[in-house]
């Protein structure tokens, strides 16, 4: 032993080792400060740290075989070669050994290379590079509550922890001192190894609470730590208390970090009330799932939350929230009210109470947005950092035209929140109406390349995709949206049936019919019409409407009117006018209205009605109808840059419906020239009829049928290498195991 130890030293094997030590130690620091400056995420760092382990036995060989010295690279030879083994240059099979050892080493910096460079964050801070994006400057008594770790042995404890610490971030809100970032934003750097001074940069803040939560029997310990922007400890605590002292805890964390961060502090509102654990489990469990989106199974947490605790104000408006959020039935409607009331009465200085209620007055049928600024405006008072009563109250805004106060709020929304999927993509909405789609694109795309892309910014980036002729891009992103564990077959739908392909789209809603029975879209039979209605089939269409309806024991007049519309307009393309216009003159408002207007079936109600009098030879009823959508396209022009191609395409087809084939293919012009490709669809609308023998008319078809099958024929090619059925089936089984 001690010989060989004596020819490690000869060969200078410890000189190599030490000196590759020192240096992997070099690129780590280098990488270490470089790397945030340049937009790569920390966790490459650790690949460096791996490729430095594996190429250290490289370099004990290279040592052991090799010399570097004044004249190149010498070969070290055995000591019992004469000449004291003294180093010798190279002969051919010492550049092969030499040119092993350069292979292998190219192959492990080309993994870690490739590695580093894939990550998936990576996207998302060049796009941050290119265009700011992130919050400009740290507010002094600004704060993000991190989620906080779950470090008991049971995993289930998971929804708990984040429970903590949301309701922590709760109270501190409601002080009017603290900027206090919501929880989505938040959420995303839920297990991130991003380190402090990086976290603190993204959100705009100078402070950060961290914390952990194990729970053990009965007994529940929290960690909390309040750490500066550079890094710096502030104040940390621990809190032992036996479980039914969760709701103490919480309140002297939110007390102590808030004296910490604002200078003055005045006493938050009482929150006294303490619901029993079972209902707070529940309610945990469904608020979570309502920030998801996911308001079916938020519905069913929630409802049990309140049955167990029916005195729980704040379960109370979370269960109505879960109830109006997305497109409600009148029976949700009514419950949601029944909610509302009873957490008036129990808690009526609760913000989150007045919040419900300002959702409920905005969504209610029909809408009352003044009452409902009032009641979200009351809960901003109460906590002036809750972003969804922000977001509400731009709803709000916008439904009486006061676009430019709509804006102040949703631009203070996205600085506390710019994480936030709803305010994001509302704000993408706005930047895209300005004339920069770019940016909008960018502000969608950095959310989808989180690590846990928010669904809803997925639709906004589908609908970008879709509006502007994008057909590959929008096949792609909608793939996306049901990995990231979508249920909405109808985006990938209707991408394939833009491209002509009737056939896949209708297997792909067969699928969420399938899966989904219970689901209000499927009950309807909206689901189950698209792909008929698609394919011009429109009298099937209704038909399917019918059956789904009869088999849930629903009527049309039960449906939300974006459901009637929809029945109404392929009641008049199918020739059914009378029906047509006992359904759509009966729902539609006779001025303009934006609500409906703006909704995508709003403008080709309208137009249906006006075809169900033409072809009814009461061609002067047709004109109120065509005379309002006349003048929605003229506010639109007037109030934005750039118009949706499907609303140029919209105003092309009242166009014709007046009368005015020019102004009809000037239009539609536009439309094409934004983006429009929905040639398969638009083939069979009836509407268009005067123009199909018109050049103009046909070369434009010409034009977008060229770039719809051209984007076909790449999409079938890119399915036919992944088989993305497969993938999908393997995603969800992962999933629910």
């Amino acid at each position: 032993m001690t010989g060989f130890i004596r020819e490690l030293r000869r060969r200078r094997v410890f000189t190599t080792a030490g000196l590759y030590i020192v240096g992997a130690w070099l690129v780590m620091q280098a990488a270490d400060v470089f790397f945030p400056a340049w937009g790569i995420p920390d966790t490459a760092i650790n690949v460096l740290l791996g490729a430095a382990v594996v190429g250290f036995p490289l370099a004990l060989v290279f040592g052991w075989f090799f010399n570097i010295t004044a004249h190149g690279i010498r070969r070290t030879m055995p000591a019992d070669t004469g000449a004291t083994g003294e180093p010798r240059p190279l002969k051919g099979s010492d550049y092969l050994v030499l040119g092993a050892l350069v292979l292998v080493a190219g192959v492990i910096v080309s993994y870690a290379a490739n590695r580093i460079l894939s990550l998936p964050t990576t996207e998302m801070a060049r796009i941050e590079a290119q265009i700011d994006l992130a919050p400009a400057e740290k507010l002094p008594n600004s704060i993000a509550v991190l989620p906080f770790d779950n470090i008991s042995t049971d995993t289930e404890n998971e929804v708990f922890s984040d429970g903590v610490s949301e309701e922590i971030r709760n109270r501190l809100g409601h002080y009017a001192e603290l900027q206090v970032i919501a929880r989505a934003s938040s959420l995303q750097f839920k297990n991130s190894d991003y380190g402090i001074p990086r976290i603190s940069s993204l959100l705009g803040v100078r402070y950060l609470l961290l914390g952990s939560v194990r729970r053990q029997g009965e007994r529940i310990r929290v960690s909390a730590q309040l750490v500066a922007d550079e890094g710096i400890q502030v104040w940390s605590e621990n809190y032992d208390r036996v479980l039914e002292d969760v709701f103490r805890i919480q309140d002297e964390i939110a007390d102590l970090v808030a004296a910490e961060v604002a200078p003055q502090v005045v006493a938050g509102p009482d929150s006294s009330y303490q619901p029993s654990l079972d209902a707070y489990r529940h309610f945990l469990t469904g608020r979570d799932l309502n920030y998801r989106r996911d308001q079916w199974a938020a519905q069913k947490e929630l409802a049990i939350a309140v049955e167990l605790d029916p005195r729980f104000a704040e379960a109370q408006a979370e269960y109505a929230i879960s109830l109006v959020m997305g497109y409600p039935e009148e029976a949700q409607l009514q419950r949601a009210e029944v909610a509302i009331d009873a957490a008036l009465d129990l808690a009526p200085d609760l913000p989150r109470v007045h919040a419900a209620h300002g959702l409920f007055l905005n969504l209610q049928r029909p809408p009352d947005p003044i009452a409902a600024e009032t009641a979200l405006r009351e809960a901003l008072k109460g906590d002036p950092n809750m972003v969804d009563a922000m977001n509400w109250l731009v709803g709000a805004l916008s439904s009486q035209g006061r676009e430019k106060e709509a804006d102040e709020w949703l631009d203070k929304a996205y600085r506390i929140d710019p994480f936030n999927s709803a305010i994001v993509s509302n704000l993408a909405t706005r930047y895209r109406q300005a004339g920069n789609p770019d940016r909008a694109e960018a502000m969608l795309r950095r959310m989808v390349d989180l690590p846990e892309p928010p669904i809803q910014a997925i639709h906004s980036l589908w609908d970008l995709y879709t509006d502007t002729g994008r057909l590959v891009e929008a096949n792609r992103i909608a793939k996306r949206l049901l990995l990231a564990g979508g249920w909405q077959t109808f985006f990938l739908a209707g991408n394939y049936a833009m491209l002509g392909r009737i056939e896949t789209a209708a297997e792909w809603l067969s699928a969420s019919v399938r899966d989904n029975p219970g689901v209000m879209w499927v009950r309807t039979g909206w689901v189950q019409a698209q792909a008929p209605s698609w394919g011009g089939d429109y009298g099937r269409a209704t038909e399917e409407m019918r059956r789904a309806m009869s088999s849930h024991g629903l009527s049309l007049n039960q449906l939300d009117p974006r459901l009637r519309f929809f029945y109404g307009i392929n009641q008049a393309l199918a020739g059914d006018y009378a029906g047509a216009i006992a359904m759509l003159a009966e729902n539609l408002p006779d001025t303009v209205d934006g609500t409906v207007l703006d909704n995508y079936y709003g403008p080709d109600a309208y137009q249906a009605l006006a075809w169900a009098y033409i072809q009814s030879d009461l061609p002067e009823k047709s004109r109120p109808p065509l005379a309002i959508v006349e003048e929605w396209i003229a506010e639109q022009s007037a109030s934005v840059a750039m118009m949706k191609s499907e609303n140029l395409h919209a105003a092309a087809r009242n166009a014709v419906l007046m009368g005015n084939d020019d102004l009809a293919l000037e239009r539609l012009e536009q439309a094409v020239e934004a983006g429009w490709r929905q040639y398969y669809i638009n083939m069979h609308d009836p509407r268009w009829s005067t123009l199909t023998d018109d050049p103009r008319y046909q070369a434009l078809m010409a034009e977008v049928k060229a770039d719809v099958d051209r984007q076909r024929a790449e999409v079938e090619r890119i399915d036919a290498q992944e088989d993305f059925p497969a993938l999908l089936d393997q995603v969800r089984a992962a999933r629910d195991r």
